[in-house]
């Protein structure tokens, strides 16, 4: 028998509705994060279900795409990322004003890989797709006498580096620590590039769980000895 057009609809109104109100009952967050910060923004997620039974879902996401995502309504309950952005996020009115935590320190590094070539230097080009231009650095330090490739992002600079494209390249310290077959070599200088900086809110999309409370333990002791563990260093 052929349903009416009207009924169909109805019936699948009705079933949306429903699943949204199904969907708002989870504990589950969503917390989406620079992609630099995803290892210890993972590790902290790991040690509050450890603490709390609710999970955490890390979305880790490229720069500059993060805000866009909001404004698109696409569900984040926390964000995890530089200041700058939180900062434009509450001026849009995506995340309540003061009330993030941090911020953290994800340190710059020279970092090698066993087995890579001598003579080669990978750095991020200066793109949106990166949260540094690593050009500029290599030109302010004055260091290196190395030939030097340009790739997207620090993520590339460590796929160079492990499989043997390069023997030096600029990274994140969490990014390092993430990986057993990196070795930091030495730190970039605040004269170099400006300290990357992150906090931590909560967005006006939240509906599900209760995401201040996962703000709350990244601030607390036991969240920042995760977090530090894993690269990124308290700021406060």
């Amino acid at each position: 028998m052929a349903v009416p057009r009207r009924a169909l609809v109805a019936t699948c109104l009705a079933a949306a509705c429903a699943g949204r109100a199904m969907a708002g009952t989870t504990t589950d967050l969503a917390v989406s994060c620079d992609a630099p910060a995803e290892p210890a923004v993972t590790a902290a997620a790991a040690a509050y279900r450890q603490k709390t039974g609710i999970r955490v879902r890390v979305f880790p996401t490229q720069q500059g795409l993060l805000l866009p995502q909001l404004e698109r309504d696409i569900q984040n309950d926390v964000i995890i990322t530089q200041l700058a952005t939180i900062d434009r996020a509450e001026k849009e009115g995506l995340v309540e004003p003061g009330k993030r935590a941090g911020p953290w320190r994800n340190p710059l590094m020279i970092a090698t890989a066993a087995n890579a070539p001598a003579g080669v230097f990978a750095v991020p080009d200066a793109s949106p797709a990166s949260d540094i231009d690593g050009f500029a650095i290599l030109r302010t330090l004055g260091t290196t006498t190395d030939r030097v490739v340009g790739v997207l992002n620090t993520e590339a600079v460590a796929w160079t580096l492990v499989n043997g494209g390069a023997r030096r390249g600029l990274l994140h310290q969490t990014e390092i620590r993430a990986d057993d077959r990196l070795r930091a070599l030495a730190a970039v200088p605040d004269a170099a590039w400006p300290p990357i900086l992150y906090g931590a809110t909560v967005t006006t999309l939240a509906w599900r769980g209760d995401p201040a409370a996962f703000v709350a333990f990244l601030a607390s002791p036991a969240g920042r000895a995760v977090l530090l563990a894993a690269g990124l260093e308290d700021a406060a």
